[in-house]
């Protein structure tokens, strides 16, 4: 991997299961009532309605108050312009938008409503008066995050209208949706013969760890009713069929020889994004990914690699889908990421380890350890 920094099919409801017996809730009727009663300050509802078993809790105390106490970082490092970090803001800032809406707040509702407003006129501010290509106006490694940051831009405006499109207000859903149509075609023309995605807007190159970025952007865009290619998305799966090594691990680049831990649990997400569970290099790759949790493997990519938080924020979500194939995964995998989560959060709430003073690591390991409220369309299951 050679960048500095590096992120389910949604359904229209949420079903909750409380002593074996299910109710489904309109998603929008619950993410009102959660924001209006503070999700985040009152978790015993939503704790009570999560599937849960005797030895494994989905939702502990502990991660709450995590949860919390970063969402609470991210509001206080966010600059008035709405962004968050000094390098590669699109990115950190739309990563900060997803963390504070899977907590149940929206531009509008919560107790970050006025957070992911000023995220939200930041991304699209990022977009305008361009072909509809999000970027900072800088080039990558000049303070702009490049094809990432479209990607994981991208990926929160598709999140969010997906959520609140339907809502009557001040959110700006013509914009909203018209920066989702642009950036989706900006990302259809910049794919690479081979299936894959390079840092710029352009079909020029490849390399997993962008790929795997629009990959995601692009399902949960097409998951908010958007018309995405499904040419597009074949290519950009079968990028990703190409780069798993017979080991299950998924390559930097087709044809560059070794695999790591990062791009390996984010490759294991694409298999998992698109329902390829039964895939047979789909679960190899997971069983790679457990592997790594696991400490059966290590080396070059591994569990110590630079790009932790990267490796943990698609981990997290892979044990999460993929549990549907083996329950260890979520029961075992999830529970030892979470338990380092929680162990190296610093007393003012972000993690800082990713070399951005915790611009990227915070909301990153916000997202993980917010996976099983399943509010965000991408973590419902």
């Amino acid at each position: 991997m050679r960048e500095n920094f590096l992120p389910g099919p949604s359904s229209d409801v949420l079903e909750f299961r409380r002593q074996g017996v299910s109710r489904v809730i309109d998603r929008r009727t619950f993410l009102k009532g959660a924001a209006l009663t503070g999700a985040l300050a009152a978790p015993a509802p939503l704790r009570a309605a999560l599937l849960q078993d005797a030895s494994f809790i989905e939702i502990l105390p502990e991660q709450m108050a995590a949860v919390k106490k970063a969402l609470d970082y991210l509001a206080k490092i966010q600059g008035r312009r709405g962004q968050i970090g000094g390098q590669a803001p699109l990115a950190f800032t739309a990563m900060a938008g997803l963390a504070w809406m899977a907590g149940g707040s929206t531009p509008t509702r919560g107790p970050y409503a006025s957070n992911v407003m000023s995220a939200l006129r930041f991304v699209l501010q990022c977009g305008r008066g361009q072909t509809g290509y999000l970027n900072e106006g800088a080039g990558r490694m000049m303070g702009g995050s490049g094809m990432h940051g479209h990607g994981y831009a991208l990926l929160f405006l598709a999140e969010l209208y997906g959520m609140c499109g339907e809502q009557e207000d001040s959110i700006g859903d013509d914009s909203v949706r018209e920066a989702i149509v642009r950036a989706v075609a900006v990302t259809e023309k910049a794919q690479h013969s081979t299936g894959g995605w390079l840092y710029d807007p352009s079909p020029n190159g490849h390399e997993g760890s962008v790929t795997i970025t629009q990959v995601q952007a692009l399902r949960a865009a097409r998951n908010s009713g958007i018309t995405v290619s499904e040419k597009v998305i074949e290519r950009g799966v079968s990028y990703i069929k190409k780069s798993t090594n017979p080991d299950g691990t998924i390559m930097y680049r087709i044809g560059q020889p070794g695999g790591t831990y990062p791009l390996t649990a984010a490759g294991a997400c694409v298999y998992a994004y698109f329902g390829l569970y039964d895939d047979p290099m789909g679960q190899k790759c997971m069983t790679a990914v457990y592997e790594f949790l696991t400490g059966k493997r290590g080396g070059v990519g591994g569990r110590n690699d630079r790009f932790g938080s990267y490796a943990t924020l698609y981990a997290g979500q892979a044990c999460f889908f993929m549990k549907r194939k083996e329950p260890k995964y979520w029961t075992e995998g999830y529970a030892r990421l979470r338990k380092e989560i929680l162990a190296t959060q610093l007393n003012n709430g972000s993690w800082s380890s990713d070399g951005y003073e915790g611009a990227f690591a915070t909301p990153a390991y916000a997202l993980v350890l917010q996976i099983p409220y399943r509010i965000l369309p991408i973590f419902q299951d």
